[in-house]
């Protein structure tokens, strides 16, 4: 900072954890004087006006030996540091001093007035004040009711997740009585399936037996009818013998003898007639018997085997249950196990052990509710907001919820490696929801970063061709963008390339 500073103006705005600004606090501006290492007052006590601090300090040219706190710090800024500034309640009530503020932005304004900006704080509850050393941090750059919330949503999620693992013990309880009784159902359709394909084994048998049997009982009757076919042939013969005597006209005696004969003879054959007659009758009701136990036992068979069938379908879809509920009970061992880890990095990584750590999530959210409501509060005024650029120091690690941000103030940094401590950016801006067509006009993009800048020519259809240029414009930041080539609502092209320059760090 190698030039001459002949004013220095602070600025501050106190709130309480409702957000509401702070009436009638006294306020002293202190010093570090690293020559013997303490805290010194630079300004006498100062009243904050609707929780507004500014205040401006005249450097004189001249100063006396007595006040070396103000001769210090003028040859701190004459060797181009920055000096160390905090703000602390004007308390007479505490023993040691109560820092509100110790952060602070330095810009330079003109060409002789030094700018600390300490931005907003919010102030604690007494339970919630954090005691160091030798003070005690009454106030927090982190709103409070942000935390809260923030508190409340972590244990909410704990609640869920331990409701969740209940749920998960329950089910896999069930399913894993599921299983038990699916294996018994298994066990028990298979020692049917085994003792049906014993009697399907058992019926084979008695089918080919009866296929047997049935075969000797039609050889048997075709005999039969050969040998009637034959005492038929016989009969006939005799008869034909008969009327031939009858007609010689024979001895009476001889021929009576001879009939009786041939009488008896043919009775014999009838006898022998009726009773391969007989046999024939019975054998063909044996054979329909036959026939009707084939059909009865091929119908028997033929609803076994659909049986058979039916029964190992349903072994094949209980195979498939059991499978899938197995996989489910996998599944589900699996997201317990994950969520008991969960639940446990929730438990270790508590607000009390960290309270100064956010997610990036709920920083981001934070900031996005925070520009939703304000652009609603903007709704009846000629005023818009177009985007939000925040720069933030802080720590990033890994937690339980994601990307945690540690939030620094001056006594915290101290104890923090510098090479821990990041410089995040974030960059809010309109979501486009269209693309360029030929001919369209170039969107305005002055004021933001080079991120938000590549988004919106990137979501538009436009190359970005970045460049840094110094300037002394006190209301532009580090990294803003001021000139764009072409200008706004002038016609573009897609893939047109856009020169946009952004302002460069004074230093």
């Amino acid at each position: 900072m190698a030039v001459s500073i002949k004013y220095i103006q602070f600025g501050h705005s106190l709130l309480d954890a409702s957000n509401t600004a702070v009436k009638n606090v006294s306020v002293i501006v202190q010093f570090y004087n690293v020559n013997v290492k303490s805290w010194m007052s630079l300004t006498d006590s100062l009243t904050l006006t609707k929780g507004k601090l500014a205040h401006q300090l005249t450097i004189p040219s001249r100063i006396s030996t007595k006040d070396q706190t103000i001769r210090i710090v003028r040859e701190v800024l004459k060797s181009g540091g920055t000096p160390s500034f905090r703000i602390i309640k004007d308390s007479k009530e505490s023993r040691i001093p109560e820092v509100i503020a110790s952060n602070f932005k330095t810009t330079i304004s003109g060409e002789d007035k030094l700018v600390i900006d300490f931005g907003k704080s919010w102030l604690l509850k007494k339970e919630s004040y954090v005691t160091k050393e030798d003070h005690v941090v009454i106030a927090s750059e982190v709103p409070m009711f942000e935390l809260a919330n923030s508190i409340k949503e972590i244990a909410a999620q704990k609640d869920e997740a331990t409701a969740q693992i209940a749920g998960l013990n329950t089910t896999i309880a069930s399913l894993s009585n599921d299983r038990e009784t699916l294996s018994n159902e298994l066990a028990t359709v298979r020692n049917d399936i085994t003792i049906r394909d014993q009697e399907v084994s058992s019926l084979n048998a008695n089918m080919q037996t009866l296929q047997a049997n049935l075969a000797n009982e039609k050889l048997q009757i075709e005999t039969l009818q050969a040998n009637q076919t034959t005492l038929e042939t016989q009969l006939a013969a005799q008869r034909e013998q008969i009327e031939a005597m009858e007609a010689v006209n024979v001895n009476g005696s001889n021929f009576e003898v001879l009939y009786n004969d041939l009488q008896q003879e043919v009775v014999s054959i009838n006898i022998d007639k009726n009773s391969l007659q007989q046999q024939v009758v019975d054998i063909t009701i044996e054979r329909d018997n036959l026939n009707q136990e084939k059909t009865a036992f091929l119908t028997s068979i033929s609803q076994l085997q659909n049986e058979v069938k039916q029964e190992k379908a349903l072994v094949t879809v209980k195979n498939k249950e059991l499978q899938n509920k197995e996989l489910l009970i996998k599944t589900l061992k699996k997201d317990k196990e994950v969520l008991q880890r969960e639940l446990e990095e929730v438990k270790d990584f508590t607000v009390t052990a960290h309270p100064n750590k956010l997610s990036a999530s709920k920083v981001y959210g934070s900031i996005v509710k925070d520009v939703i409501k304000a652009d609603e509060e903007l709704g009846n005024s000629k005023y818009k907001l177009a985007n939000v650029s925040l720069n933030l120091k802080t720590t990033v690690e890994k937690g339980p919820e994601g990307t945690v941000f540690g939030l620094l103030d001056y006594e915290s940094a101290k104890d923090v490696n510098s090479a821990a401590i990041s410089d995040i950016s974030i960059d809010i801006v309109p979501t486009a929801t269209t693309t360029i067509n030929e001919g369209q006009k170039m969107p305005n993009i002055l004021g933001l970063t080079e991120t938000a800048v590549r988004k919106v020519l990137t979501n538009n259809g436009l190359k970005l061709d970045a460049i840094y240029h110094s300037t002394k414009d006190t209301n532009l930041i580090a990294g803003q963008s001021f000139k764009q080539s072409p200008a706004p609502k002038e016609r573009v092209e897609e893939g047109q390339e856009v020169i946009v320059i952004f302002a460069k760090p004074i230093n």
